[in-house]
């Protein structure tokens, strides 16, 4: 009877123990580090971290792991005896406890770690019966390396062997260290502790744990302990043990079960993480001080083993769990983040989530999950019984005087409701009685309860929208809203105050429909800047309706009747994508992307000022994947779906992340040599301990032909380390500027020059915050022909060289210079000779020259005398002017200005030639012209130009016959009747150019000159038009359009003429020319002119 009292109360125990619920908004994050990602012994012991940040594993028969957070390192020990304990001294150094074996871990002199024994210190009496160290601890000053019978203290210099008893009289078990205090544990004689360094006492009490293992004490605050045995946990208090256990009774449990607390350590939050070997589903197991179950960690949640040699966790970092039977989990117990995944069950993309009557609904690909947790307490995710394919949204739909009920949106088959873990179909029963058509399009995407009409549930289908009323307790169907005007496919929709339906199709645009039907369409041209229409969910906040797009977040204007970009969260909103949108705690979380489809978490809320701000740091955490789903239930915790996967946000969980991290140099090799192997030291007479900067004395100086470097680093920083980017630059080299960021953790440099370098890098981790910066310095001589010894050289033999080069010269002057002296004799005779016949020679030239100046000098005098007289044209046309530049003495181009009663002629013409060719055709032209006008009572100007033409043709004998004379004038000819205020205009290639009101008129003439020419028998064209008072009128030659200059060397232009006469017609006809002759001097600068100019401006008063 009382053998079954007792099995009763046994199984109680593991029943309560096991109901209760660990990891209620997911498991930790768990990265598992198997043997074949390490390289070593499945079975990991111990775990300690160096002042860099880099941690060491001790492994069962290979030796010590190395992990830098990008490679793993294998340090051997002797006969790769099993390695039981590790402990970072506070001189940086790693110290090692293992089988028979103790010593440290030190690196070489290029750097390299490697292990050094300190056994040989010990007597051989005590060497040879050394077995396990378990323990090792760094404690004032000194390291305490302890095996079950003694405890080895090492100075730095020397090794002291206290003994713990006998261990028939004792029966010793694990060596503890709390705060200052050393326990030791007798299963004979309890718990002992040293006074000093030499001295055991029980302490008072300690006879409790007689027969019992002490395995780990924590210190719970500064006056009680939380001691872990194999027999139950106790409480060590004011000089009183009590044994205690947590409120589901785990520890009667564990003793029950033969489960062992191996080890147990107290987290930077304040709780105590406890890990368990002998156990099928324990593992780590997280307890608060009041020792209430928070987290469990094992198999089901993740790791890849469940039993744990020792748990080790530095400063606000991850959790490390050695396992002696499948490698090393890193839990992330300090992150707010949680997950649930294929290790609770979920392996389905997840759509959306909702939580209902306190159970957590998850719509998938593939059907509807639910959150609940197994008989250990562990999550699972289980299926909702009766529902299939993609369901894409949850609405809780809460009948008019009734219960809430949810509700679910299946693709394929319609509206379900779910009931606990079933589901059943509610729309198809209804679907049916319309026919086969309209289930086919009866594919639904969204669901909306109407505020505006609250027995009304619409259904956003893959074409137009349809709506089920919900009537004496359960749905009645009704046709579709607006079936041929709304077609598209229907991704969310919401309901305003004044009752009009919003509906975000997707990919064209919003439907906005009226209570009374009547439906309006907002496409992309109602979305100014919008990049494209995917992905648009539409929703209220307030009195207003917003609209999530790949450009932000748009709200509607009633003003524009169109969608404007931003609101809600001001300007945050503009910066990318948003996805899913949702309201918490002081703000909204949003999944945001950008055109890339990169994709990540978002959280806005207002500063101290009231701007809108992102808070999403943690959030980081989360994997750079596509989020689907957002969800924020009662308890402020946001659940996302990424991918197969769902997260848990819980912002109650706070931690540090402004710890320092540190970037490293982790291996520098030049050709195939490694000049330095991950580990800077300082070093004294005994031994090099490791440092995180490099010293003066291990800077390497290197030969010339060193010059080629490959640069590895990393950064031990344990969050998705393999995220982690870098920046670097060398100093000394040509780029000294940071390079951008990117995963590679290596680096090349080639063709150095000699002189001191010095490399930086840094890193970034996936919160965004910077490593402290590391560095490597090296020299590298100069090749042996550009040092200084060979520039010595160098400069003697130069002046060797120039030395002989300068007697070898002079000989050779001196010799040519002798033969010069006979030649210069000879030839001065000859050369005097030449010079008397050049003399007499130069003056019979500058005799015929002066001659020939003076007569185109006279030419000119007479040229001129022919032009007509200033003061006749200032007479004939008071407002006007002539910009007259002979190219040469004598010009080929001429004017004439006469007045034959009521009409003033004025010719401008440009002869073949210049200088004295072209100044006899002009004298021929004036002749000519002067007695066409004289023998005229009628003119025209035309006919002036016709039998100008006859003459010259006449007069020079021009037949048209190859070789025959080709020369001949262009000319413009005007006549102004001042009785009729008309002009007449005819040109011979000349044209005229008339300026009235600020508008310019181009007369050309006609394409044929004075002279013989293929259109010979044509008349000239004579235009008439009627001039008014203030009309400008402009005749020129081509010698100003033609003439080169400027910055590019070309011609000047009509085009460019005509804006400048436009720009300058009103200034008086004076300044007028002035400004022409300026601007043809400045275009052609000292170039010199190649044509005559004339040009001749007309007023008209």
């Amino acid at each position: 009877m009382k053998k079954f009292l007792f099995l009763w109360i046994l199984l109680l125990v593991v029943f309560q123990a096991r109901s209760q619920t660990f990891n209620r908004n997911g498991n930790p994050l768990i990265t598992n580090y198997t043997p074949d990602i390490y390289g070593g012994n499945e079975q990991v012991w111990c775990a300690a971290q160096d002042d860099r940040g880099v941690m060491y594993f001790g492994t069962n028969d290979n030796g010590i792991l190395e992990y830098d957070g990008k490679t793993w390192t294998i340090i051997p020990i002797p006969e790769n005896k099993s390695v039981r304990s590790l402990c970072k001294g506070d001189d940086g150094v790693i110290y090692v406890g293992s089988i028979g074996e103790f010593g440290y871990l030190q690196p070489s002199v290029n750097g390299k770690l490697h292990y050094a024994s300190l056994t040989h210190h010990l007597p051989d009496s005590v060497r040879n019966t050394l077995s396990y160290i378990y323990k090792t601890y760094w404690h004032n000053g000194k390291v305490y390396f302890c095996s079950l019978s003694y405890v080895f203290i090492y100075d730095g210099r020397t090794v002291r062997c206290e003994s713990l008893g006998k261990q028939s009289e004792y029966a010793n078990f694990f060596t503890l260290k709390v705060n200052d205090t050393f326990y030791v544990n007798s299963y004979l004689k309890g718990l002992r502790a040293f006074t000093n360094d030499s001295t055991l006492e029980v302490i008072g009490n300690g006879q409790v744990f007689i027969q019992k293992n002490v395995y780990s004490i924590v210190a719970l605050n500064s006056k009680s302990l939380l001691i872990f045995t194999d027999n139950g946990f106790y409480v060590s208090s004011n000089g009183s043990i009590d044994e205690v256990d947590t409120p589901t009774g785990l520890a009667k449990q564990m003793a029950a079960e033969s489960a062992i607390p191996y080890s147990a350590i107290k987290l930077n939050n304040g709780n105590i993480a406890m890990g368990v070997v002998q156990s099928d589903w324990l593992g780590v197991v997280e307890l608060s001080p009041d020792l209430k179950t928070i987290t469990l960690v094992n198999t089901e949640t993740g790791m890849h083993a469940a039993q744990v040699a020792e748990i080790f966790q530095h400063a606000d970092a991850p959790l490390w769990a050695t396992l002696y039977d499948g490698g090393i989990g890193k839990i992330e117990l300090n992150s707010s983040i949680r997950k649930i995944g294929s290790e609770a069950g979920l392996k389905e993309i997840v759509i959306d989530i909702i939580r209902f009557n306190d159970t957590l609904y998850i719509a998938t690909f593939n059907g509807v999950y639910f959150l609940t947790y197994n008989s250990k307490g562990v999550p699972k995710v289980k299926p909702v019984e009766g529902i299939s394919g993609n369901v894409w949204q949850f609405t809780v739909f809460t009948p008019p005087a009734s219960k809430p009920i949810l509700l679910a949106a299946g693709y394929l088959d319609g509206v379900f409701e779910i009931k606990g873990d079933v589901a059943i179909n509610v729309s198809n029963p209804l679907i049916d009685r319309l026919g086969l058509q309209h289930k086919v399009q009866h594919k639904c995407f969204s669901l909306l309860q109407s505020t505006n009409n609250p027995k009304r549930l619409y259904i956003g289908l893959t074409s137009g929208v349809a709506y089920m009323d919900w009537e004496n307790g359960g749905w009645s169907y009704t046709d579709n809203l607006l079936r041929d005007s709304v077609r598209f496919e229907i991704r969310s929709m919401v309901e305003d105050k004044k009752g009009n339906l919003w509906l975000a199709t997707s990919t064209s645009g919003v439907y906005m429909i009226t209570p009374d039907l009547k439906h309006k369409f907002y496409g992309k041209e109602s979305f100014p800047g919008i990049s494209n229409l995917q992905y648009l969910t539409v929703f209220t906040k307030a009195d207003s309706v917003y609209v999530l797009s790949a450009d932000g977040i748009y709200h509607f204007s009633k003003s524009s009747e169109r969608f404007e970009k931003g609101g809600l969260i001001g300007n945050m909103a503009n910066r990318s994508g948003i996805y899913r949108f949702h309201t918490i705690k002081n703000g909204y979380a949003a999944l945001c992307y950008d055109s890339s489809n990169r994709a990540w978490v978002e959280q806005f809320v207002k500063d101290s000022t009231g701007e809108w701000i992102t808070d999403s740091r943690h959030l980081k955490r989360l994997p750079g994947k596509w989020a689907d789903a957002i969800y924020c239930d009662g308890g402020n915790v946001l659940w996302i779906g990424v991918s197969k996967e769902l997260y848990s946000f819980n912002p109650a969980v706070h931690r540090n992340f402004d710890a320092p991290f540190n970037a490293l140099i982790r291996k520098v090799i030049s050709k195939d040599s490694i000049l330095f192997d991950g580990t800077f030291y300082i070093e004294d007479s005994i031994r090099r301990m490791p440092c995180k900067m490099q010293q003066p004395a291990q800077v390497p100086e290197l030969p010339y032909h060193f010059n080629a470097m490959i640069i590895s680093y990393a950064a031990p920083y344990f969050e998705r380390e393999e995220d982690i980017v870098y920046s670097h630059y060398l100093e000394g080299s040509d780029e000294e500027k940071w390079s951008p960021w990117e995963k590679k953790t290596e680096t090349t440099y080639t063709n150095l020059r000699e002189g001191k370098y010095t490399f930086h890098v840094k890193a970034k981790n996936i919160y965004g915050d910077e490593s402290v910066e590391a560095t490597y310095s090296f020299e590298i001589h100069p090749p042996w022909y550009r040092t200084i010894v060979a520039f010595v050289l160098y400069l003697i033999l130069f002046v060797f060289l120039v030395w002989g080069i300068v007697k070898w010269h002079t000989r050779r002057l001196i010799a040519e210079k002798e033969r010069l002296e006979q030649i210069v004799r000879e030839r001065t005779a000859e050369v005097v000779a030449q010079k008397e016949e050049i003399e007499q020679q130069k003056e019979k030239i500058a005799a015929q020259n002066e001659e020939i100046t003076s007569s185109i000098q006279y030419a000119s005098r007479i040229q001129s005398a022919l032009l007509t007289p200033i003061d006749q044209v200032n007479r004939i046309f008071p407002e006007s002017f002539i910009l007259y530049l002979p190219r040469d003495i004598v010009s080929g181009d001429f004017y004439y200005i006469t007045q034959m009663g009521k009409s003033k002629i004025a010719v401008v013409a440009d002869c073949t030639g210049h200088g004295v060719p072209g100044g006899f055709m002009s004298m021929l032209g004036i002749s000519f012209i002067t007695q066409i006008i004289g023998s005229k009572t009628d003119l025209k100007a035309n006919e002036v130009l016709n039998e100008l033409r006859k003459l010259v043709i006449s007069a020079l004998h021009q037949t048209g016959e190859i070789g025959g004379s080709k020369d001949g004038m262009d000319i413009a000819i005007s006549i102004i009747d001042e009785e009729t205020n008309t002009l007449q205009f005819a040109g011979a290639n000349n044209p005229l150019i008339l300026i009235r009101n600020n508008e310019l008129t181009h007369i050309k003439g006609d394409k044929m000159p004075i002279g013989i020419h293929i259109r010979g028998d044509l008349s000239f064209t004579n235009n008439v038009m009627q001039i008014q008072k203030g009309d400008a009128i402009y005749t020129f030659s081509d010698g100003y359009v033609d003439q080169f200059g400027g910055a590019d060397g070309r011609k000047f232009m009509i085009k460019h003429f005509k804006e400048l006469l436009l720009e300058i017609h009103q200034k008086p006809m004076s300044e007028q020319k002035v400004i022409l002759d300026e601007t043809l001097r400045n275009w052609h600068g000292k170039s010199p002119r190649i044509d005559d100019v004339v040009v001749m401006g007309v007023r008209i008063v």
